[in-house]
């Protein structure tokens, strides 16, 4: 076969079908790192420290594999025992005479290693580790954890946990869990992935979305990943199950960026909506998520940004979460953002209104032939619109409701339509969900309702829970997931490929160079210093030298032209308008004698250590439109670019975007679009507008630059970039490159713009 891993055939018989199960190793055709079947689809199974108890782990895992009608092989492991309930009970997993697919382990966390060690030497294809006692627990915890991780390695052994409830995979029925969650007594299929590092979290909202009639292909409490992460198994979930058709996550910390980017593209690229509760967005939060988990937080802004960037959904509510879910769930694609609004409560249209146009849908008129229609439907006093208001006419007059439900639904001025249902009660609100149901017809639009009555209306919810209308009681989250839903179809319309960019195409670098230039560097690079970096990477930089003395100033003023603008150049002062080492518009001789001598005075001032090369003598831009363009090294992520206004107002304002490198061009022209500021890039007031398409290169070059030297440079402040009219181009004025490792007191203040 070919295979790294000895392949084991067994033949399971199981009533009305033929199942084999394989040790599979890579014989599939892909990655390793990618078959993930044996542990999510196992054929054959052994519980690891298995109890008569049915209050204890081993007893829960026994109790809800049978209870859900597990089809495979299963074999029990404790030495107590010869069989439990018929079930044969061996001495240690060495002794199974068939080959296992997974090994649930439920004994204490000082016998996991040996357990883990024996399953490896006995071919075992995965495991899931259920005891805590590991990362979450300190260093002793992580060393612990450490080595099942090489363990892992070392003999292919995938490996869900430890510190963690389990899985299930609710297709093939297959109750890998402790969860209590199992009690219930059916398990509702449907095409949600769902992926938890909190378990009991997790389990939680599991019961809520089956309660809800919520389908789902699978549950994975991943737990402290000693192996095998969140990003794994999105990528299992995207590539190789058909079942899955939307994932959704609670996720506390990313232990690989890089990885969730790359899983996060896959299943962008296969249309698999990516749904995220990233819990520990406060600074109290992150510290609790460390914790729990041992995972690193990193900022909310950059997480925001990386959301952004790669098309996932975030949501902030577990409500929302599965909500969310649910409605992409349908498989209903909007064709665009209007909304059309059928309601019994005009004030209840009235609401949905509101919540759609301050998101940025809009609430369009029926077209004419809908109006002149629906116009017979209704009272006199009534008036076809959007929202439609059917009144109480429709309770005398229940089909009514079903001919104008077809009729929004039919409607070309909606891609979705909205229902509100006030209060009906028993019977009447199982007839209005059926009638709602029935008037949908062949339509593919998304048919979303909001149902604002309460336990009366039980029927008619119960009839809607699970069918292709998506049930909301809350008209926040109903508008907030119909918004999800049309932003991530905009979202492929203009998506690009992430590697376009200009960074191959439009000129070459040498890296070396760029090597040699940082290794010149202090702790940073002064302002010359960077300049020449950036010009390295094709980006205009100011006309300017460095004097050591006054007459050479003179001399290289002349030769720029007056005016001028004298810096200090130093390694020890980074910014220099705090040290009053700067002057701009300096027009005579005169001046500048007068101006050299006092900025170099002022950075001795400043600094009594402070090293000075001399004096840079620059040429004076006297128009344009200052924005900032910067690189802050993310924990998870690496290099991110931000992009805000110039000078004091991105600091003061806040008004910045964020992208992770690498960026796209569609990357770095929404970067541009989505600050506030924009507007005064647009032209204002009869002001030209500003060279948009200039900018967009630079945030493109400084992206290739970051990721040249992403090993060596942990920041980059081009404050401010001069941008000129439209087709003029753009200039950087000033510019900070600081080496990785080096925080300094000047810089510090910098990271505060790359998290909330």
């Amino acid at each position: 076969m070919g295979c790294a891993r000895q392949f084991i055939e067994l033949k399971l018989n199981v009533p009305g079908m033929s199942m084999v199960a394989t040790n599979k190793g890579t014989c599939k055709g892909f990655p390793m790192a990618d078959d993930l079947s044996q542990l999510l689809d196992p054929q054959s199974v052994a519980i690891i420290g298995v109890s008569e108890n049915p209050t204890r782990i081993g007893g829960r895992l026994f109790k809800y594999l049978t209870k859900h009608g597990y089809k495979g092989h299963l074999a029990l492991v404790n030495p107590k025992y010869q069989e439990l309930n018929g079930v044969a009970c061996y001495p240690s997993v060495s002794d199974i005479p068939v080959q296992i697919d997974c090994a649930l382990i439920a004994v204490p966390e000082k016998f996991v290693l040996s357990v883990l060690s024996e399953c490896a030497d006995s071919h075992v294809g995965s495991a899931v580790i259920f005891s805590s006692g590991f990362a979450e627990m300190g260093s002793d915890g992580k060393e612990a954890q450490n080595k099942i991780k090489k363990l892992a390695r070392a003999q292919n052994l995938r490996i869900c946990g430890p510190n963690c409830i389990g899985l299930i995979n609710f297709s093939s029925h297959t109750a890998l869990s402790f969860s209590q969650l199992l009690e219930i007594d059916t398990l509702i299929p449907g095409n949600i992935g769902f992926i938890s590092q909190s378990g009991a979290l997790g389990g939680s909202l599991v019961n809520r979305a089956q309660d809800k009639s919520i389908g789902l292909s699978y549950f994975i409490s991943s737990g402290n990943e000693a192996d095998l992460d969140v990003s794994d198994y999105i990528k299992y979930l995207v590539l190789h199950d058909q079942n899955t058709k939307v994932i959704a996550a609670v996720i506390e910390g990313f232990r690989d960026g890089a990885k969730f980017i790359e899983a996060a593209e896959l299943a962008l690229m296969h249309q698999k909506p990516l749904i995220v509760l990233k819990i520990g967005e406060t600074e109290v939060g992150q510290k609790a998520a460390a914790s729990h988990t041992g995972s690193m937080t990193g900022s909310d802004a950059v997480i925001d940004a990386v959301f952004n960037q790669k098309g996932v959904i975030r949501v902030h509510n577990y409500d929302e979460l599965f909500q969310t879910a649910s409605l992409f769930s349908k498989g209903r694609i909007p064709q665009g953002g209007k909304v059309g609004i059928l309601t019994s409560t005009g004030g209840g249209g009235i609401i949905m209104a509101d919540y759609y146009t301050k998101l940025g849908l809009t609430v369009p008129e029926p077209s004419l032939e809908t109006q002149d229609l629906a116009s017979k439907e209704i009272a006199a006093f009534g008036k076809v619109a959007n929202p439609f208001d059917l009144t109480g006419q429709i309770f005398s007059d229940p089909d009514m409701f079903k001919r104008c439900m077809k009729l929004f639904v039919e409607d070309d001025n909606f891609d979705i339509v909205q229902v509100n249902v006030s209060m009906v009660a028993g019977q009447s609100s199982e007839q209005r969900a059926s009638m709602l149901l029935e008037s949908i017809g062949e339509s593919t639009k998304p048919i979303v309702s909001w149902w604002a009555a309460g336990s009366l209306s039980e029927p008619g919810i119960q009839l809607l829970n699970g069918s292709k209308v998506a049930l909301f009681r809350s008209p926040e989250r109903c508008a907030a997931a119909v918004k999800s839903l049309v932003k991530y179809y905009q979202f492929l319309k203009t998506h690009s490929d992430p590697a376009q960019s200009v960074t191959d195409t439009d000129y070459s670098i040498s890296a070396q160079k760029a090597g040699d230039l940082v290794a010149t560097g202090d702790k940073s690079l002064n302002e010359h210093q960077s300049k020449a970096l950036l010009d390295l990477y094709g980006i205009p930089v100011t006309r300017e030298q460095v004097a050591e003395s006054p007459r050479e100033a003179i001399r290289l003023a002349e030769e720029i032209g007056f005016p001028v603008v004298l810096k200090v150049d130093s390694p020890d002062i980074l910014h220099k308008s705090d040290a009053g080492a700067i002057r701009l518009g300096v027009n005579t001789q005169e001046e500048l004698i007068r101006f050299y001598d006092e900025i170099i005075a002022n950075a001795e001032t400043y600094n009594p250590n402070v090293r000075i090369n001399g004096v840079l003598v620059q040429e004076m831009i006297r128009d344009g439109t200052e924005v900032m363009i910067g690189m802050s090294q993310d924990p998870q992520f690496g290099p991110t670019i931000a992009f805000g206004l110039g000078g004091i107002f991105v600091e003061v304002l806040k008004d910045i975007s964020l992208r992770v490198a690498p960026l796209s061009i569609s990357d770095a022209e929404q970067m541009v679009k989505e600050i506030k500021g924009y507007q005064i890039l647009q032209g204002v007031r009869g002001k030209k507008p500003s060279d948009v398409k200039a900018i967009v290169d630079v945030l493109l070059r400084i992206s290739r630059l970051a990721q040249d030297c992403k090993d060596t440079i942990t920041e980059i402040d081009v404050n401010p970039l001069i941008v000129f009219d439209e087709g003029r181009g753009v200039k950087a004025a000033d510019a900070l490159v600081v080496l990785k490792g080096i925080i300094t007191p000047d810089n510090a203040h910098k990271k505060e713009l790359f998290s909330k």
